[in-house]
């Protein structure tokens, strides 16, 4: 997840000197009292939406993550936490969907342990840390749901080399609680209904709808490289959104992305720049 909390009314200097733990408390305070005055959030029992629209797991552990157990027991917490906090969520024709205001805030008190995140760049342990595995599989479903991106904020290092990933790159979301939101547009003519649950070592997910909206939604990678430039290796490429509805094919451009690579890449693998 991306942890970058500023006080842009203070020099940096002085900012720095407040411990990030602070500084990321202060500037969640008035988000926090929103979310207690706010209403709850909308859920419906599966038994109204009987289509499957698409499914997706992502494992809890990776070896190449390295984390240690405690962090790494803390991660599944938080994920177990926020699947309890999304599972049902609906979304009606016309909404948006923000995990801001479905998760909220990701404190102590609301059942979160200390996980993994990055400070500013640097990896470290906070509150709710770990979630962007859910972030980034709701993301997922969202984008073949045939749902529109309002607010989605890529990451910004690829920390660790690919393990069994079964989804192209840059294809999920970084959250941080309020300020780097997911929001997600329902263009549909019907509701949908988020089902997010973790059994055994897997966190699943899955869209369902009311019916059969007639039309598969597909992800396409192009333009994928490792690039060298100054030093700095980086990984590179480009997503379309391709909708199938019946006879008729539509490709959209849908994301470009990049981030700076925090693990050794094949030589062979590498682009100079």
């Amino acid at each position: 997840m991306l942890r970058r909390a500023a006080l842009p009314a203070l020099p940096v200097a002085v900012r720095r000197s407040i411990p990030f733990g602070l500084r990321v408390g202060i500037r969640r305070v008035p988000a926090m009292i929103r979310h207690v005055l706010s209403a709850a959030p909308a859920r419906s029992p599966e038994a109204g939406f009987p289509h499957s629209q698409c499914q997706h797991r992502s494992p809890l552990r990776r070896p190449t993550t390295g984390y240690d157990d405690a962090v790494q027991a803390a991660k599944e917490r938080n994920v177990r936490r926020v699947a309890e906090l999304l599972d049902g969520v609906t979304v009606a024709p016309g909404d948006v969907f923000s995990w801001h205001r479905e998760v909220g805030p990701p404190s102590r008190l609301r059942g979160f342990a200390a996980g993994p995140e990055l400070h500013e760049g640097r990896m470290a342990r906070g509150s709710g840390g770990g979630v962007c595995q859910v972030a980034n599989m709701l993301f997922w479903l969202a984008l073949h749901s045939g749902m529109e991106i309002v607010e989605r904020h890529r990451h910004e290092l690829d920390l660790f080399p690919d393990h069994e990933r079964t989804v192209p790159f840059g294809c999920g979301a970084t959250v941080f609680y309020p300020h780097r939101d997911l929001k997600l547009l329902n263009p549909l003519d019907v509701p949908l209904r988020f089902a997010v649950s973790v059994r055994g070592a897997w966190l699943e997910g899955e869209a369902r709808l009311p019916a059969d909206p007639g039309t598969r939604w597909e992800i396409e990678e192009s333009f994928h490289r490792f690039v060298v430039r100054g030093g700095v290796t980086w990984r590179e490429n480009r997503l379309a959104r391709t909708a199938h509805d019946g006879d008729r094919t539509t490709t959209q451009p849908l994301l470009s992305n990049r981030a700076r690579v925090c693990y050794r890449v094949d030589p062979e693998l590498l682009e100079l720049e």
